[in-house]
């Protein structure tokens, strides 16, 4: 083995805690006809990670942007969010990667090529837990979004049925502001519509996102009239040795976030516990933080 194969091979296992290439199995892929820079695929598993999933292959286009989803993941857990679908990433050989796919000739012609293969002949492949029903929703020009952000900021009563879509809605914004991730499009909701999941989480962690687009975010959320009890109790206990061991485990060759988006993440946690802190001393905790 050649002193990168080994050195990837030895950060895949530190980024998959300890998991080992068998400890998952591709039985079958299907490409979805989406995202060609990193294409999306219906599977089934079996193993670690068992049953019907969504999975992300790793290109040479875009060879390490599952780390940004990882990471979204792996912070979305750690504050006790639940809109992030339990995502993993494993180190699968490439031989087993194109028999999943021996039935997709689209799927197979799209990654034969462009697959970004490893010297130990493995891929990147990233499994996140499908949604039952998934139904995508335009989260800047859908009219369900726009009723969405009407309940959250308080313009229409929110029905009981539906707060744990608007809390969902509310947790969006939250983590979209904390990693900067300015790119989001859709969100995905359950066969009843009655939660949000964030599916689509590349694009999190830009280290020169505009500004202007952070701050947007930043300005919806001081327009939201409640928040969720949970997250902000995870985000108050979310401090830097936290975020290390969540986001920089392992040598530097594993960390899913770099230096800079980290430090400025935990600049703009501050704001927002400031943020609902004033919300509470304005109308009172129970007000201020009363979504699940």
């Amino acid at each position: 083995m050649t002193p990168r194969s080994f050195a990837f091979a030895a950060a895949m296992l530190l980024l998959t805690k300890g998991v080992a290439a068998d400890g998952l199995r591709l039985r079958e892929l299907e490409w979805t006809g989406a995202w060609p820079t990193f294409p999306r695929f219906r599977a089934v598993t079996s193993g670690d990670f068992e049953g019907d999933v969504e999975a992300r292959i790793a290109t040479r286009a875009d060879p390490v942007r599952y780390r940004a989803c990882l990471a979204f993941y792996r912070l979305a857990a750690v504050l006790g969010s639940r809109v992030v679908p339990r995502t993993e990433v494993y180190p699968i050989h490439v031989r087993e990667v194109l028999a999943a796919l021996s039935n997709d000739s689209r799927g197979l012609a799209l990654l034969r090529q462009g697959m970004a293969i490893h010297n130990d002949g493995t891929v990147a492949v990233l499994v996140s837990a499908a949604v039952a029903g998934a139904r995508e929703v335009d989260i800047n020009a859908s009219p369900e979004a726009v009723v969405w952000r009407s309940w959250a900021e308080g313009r229409q009563p929110v029905p009981p049925d539906r707060r744990a879509l608007v809390g969902g809605y509310v947790e969006m914004l939250v983590l979209d502001y904390l990693t900067a991730n300015v790119g989001r499009r859709r969100v995905t909701v359950d066969s009843a519509a009655a939660g949000i999941y964030l599916t689509e989480n590349g694009t999190a962690w830009n280290d020169r996102a505009d500004p202007r687009a952070v701050n947007a975010i930043f300005s919806q959320l001081k327009r939201v009239r409640g928040f969720s009890r949970r997250l902000f109790d995870g985000l108050r206990g979310f401090d830097r040795s936290k975020a290390d061991e969540t986001l920089h485990a392992g040598s530097f060759a594993t960390w899913l976030v770099a230096s800079h988006p980290m430090a400025a993440m935990m600049e703009r946690k501050r704001a927002l516990l400031d943020l609902v802190e004033a919300r509470m001393a304005e109308v009172g905790e129970a007000s201020a933080v009363w979504y699940p």
